[in-house]
């Protein structure tokens, strides 16, 4: 978490990049021991660098069961052999080439290879030392029996809880109580400490009353917090268990917890009337809104990209299910832009932006915004620098406003010449004044990889009040492209009356995983949006 303020994540580097040349080769060897409670594993004999040579060895004793399954690769048979006490089981891979990655391409889920394995002890063992999970059922109920005893809440949490409801606006509906509820669990502090790693893998919570007398927690702590104060508030909900980061490393032919690394809370929703795109009706537990108290920059009824799409666990004993989370509609992730400038003989432009951004364009803008506020000054200052030479900016004003989900920028700026004057006549300018703030350097001519498209939207209305004496000699053509995951138009006019051309872009990019094969068609339709953008209004002197 990139906004935790202690974790228990260490990394060691390795790094012999001041002492080697180029073409040589630097090997390293590690050793992990572990002492885990599940008799699954996953091993991935790769990450993104070529591999000489990735072995995994499993020594089992006798009366023990074996199964394994590769993920993103052929069947890999292992070299077994038999001893008086047990069995040995090796698999390796060698001479693997660099992990190909592309821009907008799969996430290493689907492209590194990787082994999936699992153990079991002797059917009737009393006590076995590990557990195992035949079904996506059996992994529910051993998650939910972590979560019962730190969900119970105390005087402390029913207190707070009616404190928070209370400073809802009077007659609040369901959704204004959860939201109360949900931003101050986004509020505590992330912190994490794994707990009881012995018996609950690390899954175990701490107490719900403890999280708020410490006031931190990690996601699970934050999770549980949120959800007794559901409780005694009278909503009814449930633990997700989600793998943050990687909406395709979870498949739903394996049932194992370890296969997750986040959690998140579902909220039953029996109102009718409140709607959200992550709200999902579940089998057998009704209408779900998804949430997750970790993110600080998400609010309640949107979710972060990384976990859109996602399979994801939810932990109601039993009756657990997978189930696989939506992703929001391009209108929700939207950023409209508002610029008016003016000219004036010299082609000094003097200019004013507006955004007004919703859904994860916000939440994006949200986390620039408040990592730093010099660095998000610097952050805009360098995005106009783009398109606008010797920009000086005179005033940038963020509005963070999660309660409605949205975040608002207004900037101003002046540059000097902007629009090129020719031999006194013309008065040339590009109406793409600045860029979406993102790009997308689909370059290559050739593709390996699906692309991947998250859904979004902008919308930019520009109007440029031009010099007296001067009337528009050349507009840029109207553009209108579609496709199946893309819409994009553009037009420009000239009003004669208020000396002012108007242009209009926007772009709608729907949630899409287009194949390799069809590279071209997406390549040609950001081909098409960049020459519109490089197009030029010619203003002409009246004689």
């Amino acid at each position: 978490m990139s906004s935790a303020i202690y974790t228990e994540i260490r990394n060691i580097v390795l790094s012999a990049s001041d002492e080697a040349d180029k073409g040589c080769i630097f090997a390293y060897e590690y050793t992990t021991v572990s002492r885990g409670i599940f008799g699954q594993a996953t091993w991935s004999f790769q990450a993104t660098r070529p591999v000489a040579l990735s072995r995994i060895t499993y020594n089992i004793p006798k009366g023990w069961t074996l199964k394994a399954a590769m993920r993103n690769g052929p069947p890999l048979e292992p070299v077994v052999s038999e001893s008086a006490s047990g069995s040995t089981y090796t698999w390796e891979m060698r001479d693997l080439p660099v992990a190909k990655r592309e821009t907008m391409g799969p996430t290493l889920g689907r492209l590194i290879p990787r082994i999936n394995i699992d153990v079991f002890p002797p059917a009737g063992m009393a006590k076995p030392p590990i557990v195992s999970f035949p079904t996506w059922d059996s992994v529910a109920k051993f998650q939910t029996s972590l979560l019962v005893a730190p969900l119970t809440p105390n005087a402390a949490v029913e207190a707070k809880t009616r404190e928070l409801l209370a400073g809802a606006d009077a007659g609040a509906g369901l959704w204004e109580r959860i939201n109360a509820l949900a931003c101050f669990a986004q509020s505590i502090n992330y912190i994490s400490i794994e707990m009881n790693l012995g018996r609950g893998g690390g899954y175990t919570p701490r107490a719900a009353p403890d999280v708020l007398k410490t006031g931190y927690g990690a996601c699970k702590d934050k999770s549980t917090l949120l959800r007794s104060m559901l409780k005694v508030a009278g909503i009814e909900s449930y633990a997700v268990i989600v793998h943050s980061g990687d909406r395709n490393w979870v498949t739903d032919d394996w049932p194992t917890p370890s296969l997750f690394n986040h959690m998140i809370a579902a909220i039953k929703i029996d109102d009718s009337s409140v709607t959200s795109p992550m709200i999902v009706e579940v089998p057998g537990m009704g209408r779900l809104l998804f949430f997750d108290p970790t993110d600080p920059f998400t609010p309640l009824g949107d979710m972060p990209y990384v976990n859109q799409g996602a399979l994801v666990l939810v932990l109601a004993g039993e009756r657990g299910a997978l189930v696989r989370l939506p992703f929001t509609p391009p209108s929700a992730n939207h950023m409209q832009r508002t610029i008016v400038a003016k000219f004036n003989l010299s082609g000094d432009i003097d200019a004013r932006i507006n955004e007004h951004s919703t859904g994860q364009s916000a939440a994006n803008e949200r986390g620039l915004y408040r990592a730093s506020r010099t660095k998000y000054s610097d952050i805009i200052r360098n995005w106009i620098g783009e398109t606008v030479r010797l920009a000086k900016i005179t005033d940038t004003e963020g509005i963070d406003d999660q309660q409605r989900g949205a975040f608002d920028l207004n900037v101003r700026f002046a540059a000097p010449g902007y629009a090129s004057m020719m031999r006194d006549k013309l008065l040339v300018f590009k109406p793409a004044i600045v860029n979406r703030r993102t790009s997308v350097p689909l370059k290559q001519t050739k593709r390996a990889l699906p692309i991947i498209i998250e859904p979004r939207s902008y919308e930019e209305t520009a109007e440029f009040v031009v010099p007296d004496g001067f009337v528009a000699d050349d507009l840029p053509p109207p553009v209108e492209t579609e496709t199946a995951f893309g819409r994009y138009t553009a037009t420009c006019v000239f009003d004669a009356a208020t000396r002012a051309v108007r242009c209009k872009r926007a772009l709608v990019m729907k949630a899409a995983e287009i194949p390799a094969k069809d590279y071209a068609t997406v390549k040609q339709f950001y081909e098409t949006i960049q020459k519109a953008e490089q197009a030029s209004v010619v203003l002409s002197r009246v004689k």
